[in-house]
């Protein structure tokens, strides 16, 4: 009888330990599949975007064009500038305070003497021009030295109203080149059913380019134009304080002889 109980209670174990089996869900992870493998071990790949000159060139539109003649225009007028200026003879350092030193020596005697010891300048050319045709007479001096710096001057400047042109035109011309990339752009999402970035994308592009364009071209110009004008002012302030000089010595002079 009690061997009967037992085995009723092991029977009875057993059964509830099969049923709480079945009811629990299994734990373990299904393996992955053969595409999700495949997209783990794909490798990831990149575009690249090629960026040049000639592409940028041709996104940029029909602005480009007159950017990149006026880029040659004014690369032209500053190798030929800065070619002229350091081959021309203009003024040598400490020229006027030399000249100061020749007229308290021997005044205009000595301004003659300095002259012809100091040939192959621009500034020399100029005040012996202006001597010759004086007469001794300081406002005869004063017009002579006048018209012989203005040709002078007038060569200095050659070409850079050019530069100015450029300088302020090229800009001009990019900012237009953006508003017809943003005509562009807008026309596009005007034409689109669905907008999105890669809609606009062409326009805006187009519009930021030829404004870099614009800049790049005239910030060297400008740059280049102030600097040769200032060697022209240079110039110019040194031919006045020269011309001043003598000037002062021909006045002392027609008054001693008034005297």
């Amino acid at each position: 009888m009690n061997s009967l109980l037992v085995l009723s209670l092991l029977f009875s174990a057993l059964t509830i330990s099969q049923l709480s089996a079945q009811d629990t869900p299994p734990t373990d992870t299904p393996p992955p599949s053969l595409e999700t493998e495949k997209k783990a071990e794909a490798p990831v790949v990149e575009k690249e975007s090629e960026i040049g000159l000639v592409k940028l060139f041709k996104t940029g539109g029909w602005s480009m064009w007159p950017l990149l003649l006026s880029s040659f225009v004014a690369l032209g007028v500053i190798f030929e500038r800065i070619y002229f200026f350091f081959t021309a003879k203009l003024v040598r350092k400490g020229f006027n305070q030399d000249l100061q030193d020749a007229i308290d020596s021997n005044g205009l005697t000595g301004v003659s003497q300095f002259l012809s010891a100091n040939e192959g300048q621009r500034i020399t050319e100029v005040l012996k021009n202006g001597m010759e045709v004086s007469q001794n007479d300081p406002e005869i001096f004063a017009s002579g030295i006048e018209r012989e710096a203005g040709e002078v001057i007038t060569l200095l400047e050659k070409g850079l109203t050019v530069l100015a042109a450029v300088s302020t035109i090229a800009p001009l011309v990019g900012f237009l080149g953006t508003v017809s990339g943003m005509i562009n752009a807008f026309d596009a999402i005007a034409n689109a059913d669905q907008v999105n970035a890669k809609v606009v994308a062409g326009g805006i592009k187009e519009a930021l380019i030829t404004t870099a364009a614009g800049l790049i071209v005239a910030i060297p110009a400008m740059t280049f134009y102030q600097y040769l004008q200032g060697r022209v002012s240079f110039f110019t302030s040194e031919v006045e304080e020269a011309a001043n000089k003598i000037y002062k010595e021909y006045l002392k002079v027609k008054a001693g002889k008034k005297a």
